[in-house]
């Protein structure tokens, strides 16, 4: 999955969710935009999405499932 995002103000840092939990920090690599989330594995269907954050705030991706 990916999920990128641009400011102003820089910089945008991503938060990865997966089914409402976070899969990574704000200062983790994972973090910086553009990002590209991997899930190897996966045995059940689950729902995506991401947080793009900066100064001004917060706004989130819409959701993708993967089944």
């Amino acid at each position: 999955l990916r999920c990128g995002a641009r400011g102003p103000p820089e910089p945008v840092r991503l938060l990865w969710l997966r089914d409402g939990t976070p899969q990574n920090r704000l200062g983790d690599p994972l973090g910086h935009s553009p990002s590209t989330l991997w899930v190897p594995g996966l045995n059940r269907s689950s729902s995506f999405a991401c947080e793009a954050h900066n100064e001004r705030g917060v706004t989130t991706s819409r959701s993708a499932t993967v089944t």
